[in-house]
């Protein structure tokens, strides 16, 4: 179950995170941004690492960051940011769950324009900001991002032994961390 007012809470961020997981651009490296995201991000155990993260990577020129970026994600096999890759590769059960999740953003009022998938972590982190689900009845059916989340998340960070010391696999365990907090954990939901 999820516990929507902690996804409430959160959703200021997420579209921070959505840039942050993108290709890197000159949006990322403003001062606004850093400044913004602090303003706009609630106290959570994890502002302050996130906060550091940022200024690491502002700290670096944009090329090097693109190059971070395009080595990790783009150049190397064992690491993808289209999550429901890991579990499915490329089978039908894969192409079942990507049109569940572009009815899922169409439901609550999000489009999904351009060529990404609908498991592109960013594009998630995007449906999470902007998704209209106050007040209607099927607003636990985000599940689903975060079940997805949760399983390519996992297998992000099973495959980094060699990658340890990368920067953005950094972000994916404190934001693993941060949607942790959006569960609710079953011994509850059988309490109440």
């Amino acid at each position: 179950m999820i516990n929507i007012q902690r996804v409430d809470e959160l959703r200021p961020g997420f579209v921070y995170f959505s840039h942050l997981l993108d290709y890197p651009d000159d949006e990322v490296m403003l001062p606004t941004f850093l400044s913004d995201f602090q303003r706009d991000y609630p106290e959570t155990e994890n502002k302050v690492a996130f906060v550091k993260w940022i200024e690491k990577m502002q700290s670096k020129s944009l090329f090097n960051l693109q190059k971070e970026y395009s080595n990790l994600f783009e150049l190397n096999k064992r690491f993808t940011l289209y999550l429901s890759y890991y579990r499915y590769q490329d089978s039908r059960e894969r192409g079942q769950l990507l049109a569940k999740l572009k009815m899922l953003y169409e439901m609550f009022g999000v489009s999904v324009d351009g060529d990404e998938l609908a498991d592109y972590f960013p594009l998630m982190l995007e449906f999470l900001s902007y998704g209209e689900w106050d007040q209607d009845e099927r607003q636990q059916d985000i599940g689903l991002v975060f079940q997805v989340i949760e399983d390519g998340t996992y297998n992000i960070i099973q495959n980094e032994v060699e990658y340890a010391d990368e920067d953005y696999l950094e972000l994916v365990r404190l934001l693993r961390q941060e949607f942790k907090s959006c569960i609710v954990p079953q011994q509850e939901v059988a309490r109440s």
